[in-house]
């Protein structure tokens, strides 16, 4: 029987995230990103071919992502509910606690989206539901984000800045855990380790861990 859960659900994932000394220019163009930023493409435990390559690197300043979507010829972006347009979702826990099934006040939700039309690029935090504590929200001013549209497609950066995470400390913890859902409404959906036909949007059990080495 086929109940929609995907194979990489089943693992328990992790993967470095490296250290960058300089931190990267965010202006919507990847050409100081390379492959040793690049996060695993785990669609292949379930057939699905990757329509976008997504990058992760850290500092003491926080969180970079890159993105470079192919196959996109237009955004559909929803600002007032970024949920339900085109779009990047983010789930952070700075103490990777894998064995809890509702967060804490270290698991964070982020949703950035690309520039379209009259709407510029940016982000917002979202409240974690069925949470035990909460973190702290950020004004969707404290995230940097820019996107550069291409005849085929787009690239996204984003800033999460280490003070807007709850608990971020890598001398004390290098473990994150992470998970992503990458939204288009042309393309589909692009996650690393599980989709939300499981809650993955508030059982952070089922994200999986990036190491933050030097």
């Amino acid at each position: 029987m086929n109940m929609g859960i995907p194979t990489r659900a089943f693992f328990q994932v992790a993967t470095p995230c490296l250290y960058r000394q300089d931190s990267p220019k965010l202006d919507g163009k990847l050409g100081d990103w390379d492959e040793t930023f690049l996060l695993p493409d785990l669609g292949g435990l379930d057939g699905k071919e990757a329509y976008a390559n997504v990058y992760l690197a850290w500092n003491d300043r926080g969180l970079y992502f890159a993105l470079d979507v192919k196959g996109k010829a237009k955004c559909a972006v929803d600002e007032r509910r970024p949920l339900r347009g085109d779009g990047f979702q983010v789930w952070l826990d700075t103490r990777d606690v894998r064995t809890a099934h509702r967060g804490s006040r270290y698991c964070h939700h982020f949703c950035f989206w690309p520039e379209s039309e009259s709407i510029a690029a940016g982000g917002r935090q979202f409240r974690l539901r069925r949470a035990r504590a909460q973190a702290r929200l950020q004004d969707s001013g404290r995230f940097s984000v820019a996107s550069k549209a291409g005849k085929e497609g787009y690239a996204m950066e984003v800033h999460i800045p280490a003070d807007a995470l709850t608990g971020f400390d890598p001398d004390e913890n290098n473990r994150l855990g992470f998970s992503y859902v990458l939204k288009d409404k042309t393309l589909g959906r692009q996650f690393w380790t599980a989709d939300e036909t499981l809650p993955v949007s508030y059982d952070p059990s089922l994200w999986g861990t990036v190491e933050l080495v030097k």
